[in-house]
């Protein structure tokens, strides 16, 4: 229901290609990262349009994010990444969720849950230099070998996180790349090999494993802010509408706190989106939307429900029309990495900001 002419529109064409081209380029196949509701895109739909198209493997952070895909109906293999209290461990055998061990304390746990006839896949976290979860390497061997001699456990994948990939320079990513380099050479290959996300995969161009998680590239935007990925396409606009028109006299104020003042005579708009809808208060009298293929300031505050733009240079602007919050109108694009420039923030942050109260629409 689009009562308020307010929606994301999702691009599974332009998703499914970004896929594709990553794999192409790398030469390794995409596990596509839904975490977060797929960054705000929409995790269930994205993960069926997934298995229709032969991609063949998801990943997502926490437990509850595979439960609600599997029981969605998608029978694709789903990594889960992050902590879960272990008393759940055989929900994940029950929803065939592959999960990740990141200490002994945690395997050892996890195991006292399971009866002798349970069998649960699991990835080992080597940290390489990331600092979150993850045995480092002396640890993480010796988990390794406790994990082989465990019949409760099917020691599926290995994987390391990069901290850094986003900056090609930075020689710690060759450090990382050497430890995982020399873990593997220590223990047997297990079915998947990971270290790759999106910045490493488009910055660096590595070709160790045989997936990469892709998060955000999937999305078409990008992973880096000094390394542009021309190919990408973004996969969500954003839109709402003109809902009502005004003239407002030289001195006028608009907003809380009175924050803009009119310096002559202006045409402004209302539109009903607002930092509720994922739009950063911080645009407040420096953002804009497109209207009609022109930029349209945002005037005072950003509300929670409400914005004004000034359209006094805008011709033709009616009640009713497309306002673009992210995407193309015209000649003219607002990405998520300018509404982040803007915001202090990552692109990251601003979709997955897009709120549920503004549906998606599938293309």
């Amino acid at each position: 229901m689009k009562s308020r002419g307010t929606y994301a529109e999702v691009n599974t064409e332009n998703f499914l290609r970004n896929i594709h081209e990553i794999s192409k380029r790398s030469g390794i196949h995409v596990a596509p990262v839904l975490k977060a509701d797929a960054y705000g895109h929409g995790a269930v739909k994205l993960a069926h349009v997934c298995e229709e198209n032969g991609i063949g493997f998801l990943v997502v952070a926490f437990l509850e994010e595979g439960i609600e895909i599997r029981e969605s109906g998608v029978l694709l293999p789903i990594l889960v990444l992050n902590y879960f209290d272990t008393k759940y461990a055989k929900e994940a055998i029950f929803n065939d969720l592959s999960i990740t061990i990141f200490s002994k304390a945690q395997k050892d746990a996890i195991s006292t849950h399971l009866g002798d006839d349970d069998k649960l896949k699991v990835h080992l976290n080597v940290d390489t230099g990331m600092g979150r979860l993850g045995s480092t390497f002396d640890e993480a061997f010796e988990l390794y070998d406790e994990i082989q001699k465990d019949k409760k456990f099917i020691f599926e994948g290995i994987y390391t996180h990069f901290s850094a990939a986003d900056d090609p320079s930075d020689q710690f990513n060759t450090r990382q790349v050497n430890q995982f380099n020399e873990f593997l050479k220590k223990i047997k290959r297990p079915k998947y090999v990971h270290i790759s996300n999106s910045a490493a995969i488009t910055c660096l161009d590595l070709k160790i494993g045989n997936i990469s998680r892709v998060g955000i590239a999937a999305y078409g935007l990008q992973p880096s802010t000094k390394v542009k990925t021309d190919y990408l396409k973004p996969v969500m606009s954003v839109h709402s509408t003109v809902a009502f028109i005004k003239s407002i006299d030289q001195s006028r104020s608009i907003g809380y706190g009175h924050t803009f003042i009119a310096p002559q005579k202006m045409k402004v708009a209302t539109i009903p989106f607002g930092y509720a809808d994922g739009l950063p208060r911080s645009l407040s009298n420096k953002g804009c939307v497109l209207l009609n293929g022109k930029r349209a300031k945002i005037l005072g505050r950003v509300s929670m429900d409400q914005i004004v733009v000034d359209v006094s240079n805008i011709e033709g602007v009616k009640i009713g029309d497309d306002a673009v919050i992210i995407g193309k109108s015209g000649n003219d694009e607002i990405t998520a990495e300018e509404i982040a420039e803007l915001d202090g923030t990552i692109n990251y942050e601003i979709v997955c900001g897009i709120s549920k109260r503004v549906p998606r629409i599938y293309i």
